[in-house]
């Protein structure tokens, strides 16, 4: 049974295993691409998110920035329009100022280019005398506003005290509008390190990698002050940040070694719900697939001996017919088997029955086929069979097998008794019906022989 169906199904199931390995293939391809869709989309959310960041980070830099430089310009006007005054009108306008800024340092007064006034005071007293003239670095950004005649953002540069500023430089003319007669400079010195956390700059920086560049207002001209120059290059968003005169260029790129698969957890569900549903339909596929090649060999079994049953038998031979190649059948019925039945009961004529089956395997070629049709019916069907001749020793052998048998039931022996009968395709009919009616009137003619032989 196992050979026949093993045969029959040889083809199936490498059918069945290339579905498998391309099911297998499809679903892996397809959870991987769904997977990195994800980590595209992530990475497309997190530039949209840092960008929008970016642009509030221009925006604030812009607004603290012009915010400052707008209250120091106070001071130059009210200087211009009164150039007589004095320290103690200028502290008392510096100190109305200076509470309303976020981030001054300082504001500096330099008639002639000479620091003659700074608020607050405090910390800042070494400033005090200071000549430009004596710094070409600060006298150049003095000159450049003077020339301009306009507010010019100077900077990042290293104050007198140390530390990092952005300097507005305010020339002062004391005949407006023909700014003819200089009076001096007014500096609003504004802590870079101030603007940047007010800003949201260091808050940005530590989520990407970020970098400013345009010192003095020169734009993507100028130099990097801020962060690597290598962002500008691998930046994924920038803004150019507008000065009063000039600007800036910001730009942000990503951290190396950034994953855009999201949270670990939400990245993770891909591939588990992905992989575990494609599991489930594979085992789904798996389990019908065996259901129904379970429901079709049962279709195809005697379920007592496990030998192919009737509708097997006939299909086997209307292939063999359909394919018009030689074969021999032969018809086998057991003699008194309905009296093993009476008399030890039917659970011991199933075991009878089995053996049959068992000794009729044994004694076939790998190639033949043993069928139960029905009760202690069974058929053989034997392919490349044609002549009498070649089937005699094959059914001596049988014959003589079953003779040499012994069954015990219920510890008495019970013998074999069988009846045969052949036909051979073509030769003896052509066609399935003929052929197993020629099969059993010599079947039936022998069990009539043997009948009258016991008789005798």
């Amino acid at each position: 049974m196992k050979q026949v169906f093993g045969r029959a199904n040889r083809h199936k199931k490498s059918l069945l295993l290339c579905a498998l390995a391309a099911f297998m293939a499809s679903a892996v391809l397809l959870v991987e691409y769904y997977h990195r869709n994800y980590a595209e989309l992530m990475q497309i959310h997190q530039h949209e998110r840092l960008s929008q960041q970016l642009s509030s980070v221009r925006a604030n830099i812009e607004s603290e920035l012009n915010s400052n430089i707008f209250l120091a310009d106070s001071l130059a006007t009210l200087i211009s329009v009164n150039p007589q005054s004095d320290n103690e009108q200028w502290t008392r306008m510096a100190e109305a100022l200076y509470l309303k800024s976020s981030s001054l340092r300082n504001i500096a007064l330099a008639p002639d280019n000479v620091i003659r006034f700074v608020y607050p005071l405090t910390g800042n007293e070494s400033v005090l005398g200071f000549d430009y003239r004596q710094s070409p670095e600060q006298l150049h950004t003095v000159e450049l506003a003077k020339q301009r005649q306009e507010v010019f953002i100077a900077g990042p540069l290293t104050l007198i005290q140390g530390s990092q500023a952005i300097i507005a430089r305010m020339p002062i003319f004391t005949d407006p509008p023909f700014n003819q007669r200089y009076w001096g400079t007014c500096s609003a010195v504004i802590e870079i390190d101030k603007l940047f956390k007010l800003a949201g700059v260091n808050e940005l920086a530590a989520q990407s990698r970020l970098a400013i560049r345009g010192k003095d207002g020169l734009g993507a001209k100028g130099e990097v002050f801020f962060g690597d120059e290598s962002v500008f290059a691998e930046a994924f968003s920038s803004e150019t940040i507008r000065l009063i005169n000039g600007s800036w260029l910001i730009a942000i790129a990503e951290l190396p070694g950034t994953s855009y698969n999201g949270p670990a957890l939400a990245s993770s569900y891909i591939r588990v719900i992905g992989y575990g549903f494609s599991l489930l339909l594979l085992l789904v596929f798996i389990s019908l697939f065996y259901s129904y090649h379970l429901a079709r060999i049962n279709s195809l079994q005697d379920p007592l001996t496990l030998l192919p049953n009737r509708r097997f038998a006939m299909k086997w031979l209307e292939t063999l017919i359909n394919s018009r190649a030689e074969f021999c059948i032969i018809s086998l019925d057991l003699d008194k088997f309905k009296l093993i039945n009476d008399r030890f009961g039917h659970a011991v004529g199933d075991q009878f029955l089995q053996e049959v089956a068992r000794l009729l395997q044994i004694n076939l070629r790998s190639s033949d086929v043993a069928c139960r049709l029905s009760g202690d019916e069974f058929l053989v069907i034997m392919p490349r069979i044609s002549k009498q001749q070649d089937i005699q020793p094959i059914l001596q052998k049988i014959m003589t097998s079953f003779e040499r048998a012994t069954f015990f039931a219920n510890g008495q022996s019970v013998a074999f008794e069988l009846s045969l009968g052949t036909a051979f395709f073509p030769s003896d009919a052509q066609d399935l019906e003929s052929l197993l009616h020629q099969a059993d009137v010599a079947m039936y003619q022998q069990k009539a022989n043997h009948k009258l032989s016991q008789h005798e």
